[in-house]
């Protein structure tokens, strides 16, 4: 039992979910060192347990899936606080004041195979909360002590133990933002004496956030609450700090698709819950920025199959059809945002003259790469098939040009730079470049003046480099005003 594959921080989050049964406000929780062989503690001020109701949490299976739980008892099959603690150590020790009276149970790993007999020590290990528990009201002390490697915790050297921290700073922040915010029933949350604040996975505060309506699927066990969000292009962030938070724990890429709540508690961090068909959808750089908020009611455990972790939820049959239709309408919103740069095409495509765009977008039907085409009425190429005199000619080249775009290709290259921005151009390139966009900039006559042509040439072909904008000024003899 103690190999279910819990991290520290999922570990954590379960203990958490019993602190908001016991209707705590706060959670304290430290993280000490010990040169390698740490102490864990986490404290809670919640409605603490007498000596009968803690023989029963600390009974392995005690109130099952079957059992009955109100609005905010976020149990499953009676195991957490027992599987999540002994997953990283191999003493637990469970100490809870109600009303007044101490109760204090351990279950022992080393002791175990002597009898299946908890301990009842007469104090905590030592540590700092379990100091701060002796003069505190009613609540819960919980303590990991000795741990093994089987843990995630044992062994490592400070720099990689406050990596782990930081990492359970960051699940805890995100697992239960609803709390942290407001959202929900408020709960403040400390890890080594430094106050979480909630990460919204969904920007919410951001002006360029897409909201979409919200879906109700309904079901014969209840409602499920769907609502997407299409995230921001990286260019509307105002820095590449804000960009980097709202991706969140572990990533943009890695936090895309559905976020399953149970009782406004995350269980299920994103990902596609394998829909798709036959080919299922994939974590993708093209559909990074759709997030969409999935909320269950918990009796919908069972049809979900939410595991002892509560970190895995998969959709019965009959919900995955409507929730297939969410997740495609989601992840082509993101792409096009993804592509333009939070224009979207199809506003785009409609402001294809006025903007000056030489590629407008074509979708095509099915599971078909969209098409791109050369605007035949922009004015550079009105200009050079003047210049020509032989529009069949020009027209043979651009078609053949469109039949070639290797859309592939350039996706991959996309995905596997993980969407970083172009690279500006180097002087070599800048010289390279500067003789010609000059040339084209003169032989269209349809502006105003040489500085408004050159201007929809750059927006056009997206260069907005003020070194090359500077260049093709000079070959162009001061005749641009800016």
């Amino acid at each position: 039992m103690r190999g279910l594959g819990y991290s520290p921080e999922t570990a954590l989050a379960d203990l958490i979910d019993n602190s908001l049964a016991a209707s705590a406000k706060q959670v304290d929780i430290r993280l000490d060192w010990r040169e390698g062989n740490p102490l864990v503690e986490v404290l809670d001020d919640g409605s603490g347990m007498s000596f009968e109701r803690l023989i029963e949490a600390m009974r392995f299976g005690g109130d099952g899936p079957d059992a009955e739980r109100d609005g905010p008892d976020l149990g499953r099959f009676g195991l957490g606080l027992k599987t999540a603690s002994l997953s990283q150590c191999r003493e637990l020790t469970v100490a809870s004041r109600h009303e007044g009276a101490v109760a204090r149970l351990a279950w022992d790993v080393d002791r175990v195979s002597d009898g299946w007999c908890a301990g009842a020590p007469e104090a905590s290990p030592a540590g700092q909360l379990a100091a701060q528990f002796e003069i505190a009201g009613d609540g819960t002390l919980i303590s990991w002590n000795r741990m093994d490697r089987l843990g995630g915790l044992w062994g490592l050297d400070r720099a990689a133990f406050n990596d782990r921290i930081a990492a359970v700073r960051a699940h805890l922040a995100m697992t239960f933002h609803r709390f942290l915010s407001g959202e929900a029933r408020r709960l403040a949350i400390s890890v080594n004496g430094l106050a979480l604040t909630a990460w919204d996975p969904f920007c919410r505060r951001h002006d360029a956030t897409m909201v979409l309506p919200r879906d109700i699927i309904r079901g014969p066990d209840g409602l499920i609450s769907a609502r997407p969000y299409i995230l921001p292009h990286r260019d509307r962030f105002a820095n590449e700090r804000e960009w980097e938070e709202a991706g969140g724990p572990g990533g943009w890429v890695e936090r895309q698709g559905f976020y399953v709540y149970r009782g406004d508690r995350l269980v299920s961090p994103g990902g596609w819950l394998g829909l798709g068909g036959s080919r299922a959808w994939t974590r993708e750089e093209s559909s990074r920025l759709a997030r969409i908020a999935l909320d269950l009611p918990v009796v919908m455990d069972e049809a979900w199959r939410i595991d002892i972790r509560k970190s895995l939820a998969r959709p019965p049959a009959r919900a995955r059809a409507r929730l297939a239709g969410i997740g495609t309408d989601s992840r082509r919103r993101a792409r096009e945002v993804f592509a333009w740069r939070g224009g979207g095409p199809t506003g785009r495509r409609n402001k294809a003259k006025e903007d000056g765009a030489v590629w407008p977008w074509e979708a095509r039907g099915g599971n078909a790469l969209p098409r791109y085409r050369v605007r035949r009425d922009h004015p550079a190429v009105i200009a050079v098939s003047e210049r020509l005199g032989d529009a069949a000619l020009l027209e043979g080249l651009l078609s053949a040009l469109e039949l070639t775009v290797p859309v592939e290709r350039i996706w991959l290259d996309v995905a596997e730079q993980g969407g970083a921005e172009p690279a500006e151009p180097s002087a070599a390139e800048i010289a390279a470049l500067a003789t010609p966009l000059a040339v084209l900039a003169r032989q269209i006559d349809n502006m105003d003046d040489a500085g408004n042509r050159l201007d929809s040439v750059l927006r056009s072909l997206g260069v907005t480099w003020p070194k090359l904008r500077a260049a093709v000024i000079r070959k162009l003899g001061g005749e641009l005003r800016r």
